[in-house]
């Protein structure tokens, strides 16, 4: 084969595009698990405010609602999720919200909020929290009144992270 014609030209390049594509691959494949820990690392400390001293692996989900950030399994425990609403703060708020392996909620964490005192910000205080953690796959978060945007925006997000629940997500 003549190493000036384009069609020498044309294999070489293939060869070394497949050789490239080869060692890209392996490269992911290598780093993928890496990356992916990496990545739970970050989420770590909040997700063992729910489950402390647990193993969290991520879980490949479809969220319909588009409220749902990330959803993670503790082994032995539950899947948690990461869930964003917006309430009467335009900026919304990103809470945690866990669900034991037997269904029942097994924890509900603010991650950032800012929304009014006495009003919205009662959908992350203590009263709130326990109505919350007493709930179960099967039911509904509760509005709270005076916070109507707010509790909507969580009950939402509450629903979001049940149907994956409940869907074994």
């Amino acid at each position: 084969m003549n190493k000036e014609g384009t069609l020498y030209k044309v294999v070489l390049l293939g060869v070394l595009c497949a050789v490239c594509g080869l060692l890209l691959a392996g490269v992911n494949a290598i780093t993928e698990p890496i990356i992916s820990e990496a990545a739970i690392a970050n989420e770590k400390a909040n997700l063992e405010k729910i489950y402390p001293g647990a193993s969290f692996t991520a879980v490949d989900y479809t969220d319909d609602s588009g409220m749902i950030e990330g959803v993670y399994k503790a082994d032995g425990k539950g899947m948690i999720y990461k869930i964003r609403g917006v309430g009467y703060n335009a900026d919304g708020f990103k809470f945690l919200l866990a669900f034991n392996d037997d269904g029942t909620v097994g924890g509900y964490q603010v991650l950032e909020e800012n929304e009014t005192s006495g009003f919205g910000k009662r959908c992350f205080e203590d009263e709130y929290v326990s109505q919350v953690n007493a709930l179960t796959s099967s039911d509904t978060a509760p509005l709270l009144s005076g916070a109507t945007l707010t509790s909507t925006a969580v009950q939402k997000g509450f629903e979001a992270a049940k149907t994956l629940f409940n869907a074994g997500k």
